[in-house]
């Protein structure tokens, strides 16, 4: 399998578990906080069964070109597996376009929705290839889940039909129903706008926001160019790691929300701006970086 050193940390322990059964894990290496398409070329081959990457980097925002990334996986005869939990509700995904064979989201990130929500979406080609590794009592093939717990008849060996869709991938206990609420109505939200709407609006801060840490001559960690801009801007005050790490937390003192954030050698304060932003929100962020200058 195939992933990428800047990568949430959950990466590297799934990375971990299938090393320790014999797969062979490589790495593509970040230069200041970016890739090239090539690396994974040269990564990728006849072997690989999985390229499983963010198509937006947590730390610096960096949005992968998943599309062509899936291009590259396709033509091996590997799967790709996104994590989209940073661009869904921000901006859009279009999983049958892209051709990705897995994207899978949580709710309390841009979704703007409690936690412990996820969701999935296969690929026809997973569907009608793959086999789930475990599933769960949500993959059963039940049409009626009343009449299937009032059923005195069942045992375990009737409990062998699953799902033949991406139903058959479902796997866990039982629905959060007050999460699954919240979600609903942050949906519901993010469609009344339009996610169309929703991203012009983030990119259009996040330009916003670029400008105004150019002009306090701050150091900028997220790739300039548009087609790999996303919501999150990273960021460096003078100083070494301990500096910006303060600074963060005093920003955060002053009701200016950001973080401290680094991996595979990037770090820096990390800064989203999300549709319910406003120029002066930003403008706030700015005068705030002023005030601890002085």
């Amino acid at each position: 399998m195939v992933i990428a050193d800047m990568d949430f940390p959950l990466f590297y322990v799934e990375a971990k578990r299938l090393s320790s059964r014999g797969v062979e894990v490589r790495v593509a290496q970040n230069a200041d906080g970016d890739y090239e398409i090539d690396q994974f070329y040269e990564l990728i081959d006849r072997r690989t069964r999985a390229v499983m990457v963010s198509s937006v980097m947590w730390v610096n925002g960096l949005r992968l070109d998943v599309a062509e990334l899936a291009k590259v996986a396709h033509e091996a005869g590997a799967y790709i597996i996104v994590d989209a939990i940073q661009q869904a509700g921000a901006l859009r995904v279009e999983a049958d376009r892209l051709g990705l064979d897995f994207v899978a989201v949580g709710s309390q990130k841009w979704l703007m929705a409690p936690y412990g929500v996820g969701a999935l979406c296969v690929g026809r080609r997973a569907v009608e290839e793959l086999s789930p590794p475990r599933p769960g009592y949500l993959s059963l093939a039940v049409k009626d889940w009343d009449a299937f717990w009032a059923d005195p008849s069942k045992t375990p060996a009737g409990w062998t039909q699953v799902e033949e869709g991406a139903l058959k991938f479902e796997y866990g206990g039982t629905f959060p129903p007050l999460s699954l609420r919240g979600l609903a109505a942050s949906a519901s939200l993010i469609n009344e706008l339009g996610v169309e709407r929703a991203e012009e609006v983030v990119l259009r801060l996040r330009k916003a926001l670029v400008e105004e840490l150019e002009d306090l001559r701050l150091e900028g960690l997220s790739p300039p160019e548009a087609r790999k801009a996303s919501g999150i801007v990273l960021f460096r005050v003078p100083g070494g790691l301990r500096e910006n790490y303060m600074a963060a937390m005093r920003l955060r003192s002053r009701g200016v929300m950001v973080s401290a954030r680094g991996a595979a050698g990037v770090w820096g304060i990390r800064a989203s701006v999300h549709f319910p932003n406003r120029e002066e929100d930003v403008e706030a962020l700015r005068e705030a970086l002023r005030g601890l200058r002085a």
